[in-house]
């Protein structure tokens, strides 16, 4: 039962890391990755038995499935980030043009 819990609990905290990418807070997003990967780490310690292994199973999926909403989110947030360093690089050589131009 350890395993599930501890599976349940990695996808508390995944549902979390999708809020944290929704909101663009990627610092909380690293540390609830942190916190989510010993969860894991502990639900695939040992064989899963019994009843709780389609349930495992479905909760391992729904992680998955989250995980791909939050790499999609990340991508977005990367690609928005190289935009705007691209845009301040822009500035910045504008201003060396015309400070360079006053001359």
């Amino acid at each position: 039962m350890s395993n599930l819990r501890d599976l349940e609990a990695a996808l508390g905290l995944t549902t979390a890391m999708l809020e944290a990418a929704r909101a663009g807070d990627w610092n909380h997003l690293v540390e609830l990755e942190a916190e989510r990967g010993a969860h894991i780490a502990a639900a695939f310690e040992g064989p899963v038995t019994g009843l709780d292994a389609p349930l495992f199973a479905e909760v391992a999926h729904r992680i998955l499935a989250l995980d791909r909403q939050v790499v999609a989110l990340g991508e977005q947030g990367r690609v928005s980030l190289a935009e705007a360093l691209n845009q301040i690089r822009v500035g910045r050589r504008a201003q060396v043009a015309y400070a360079a131009g006053g001359r």
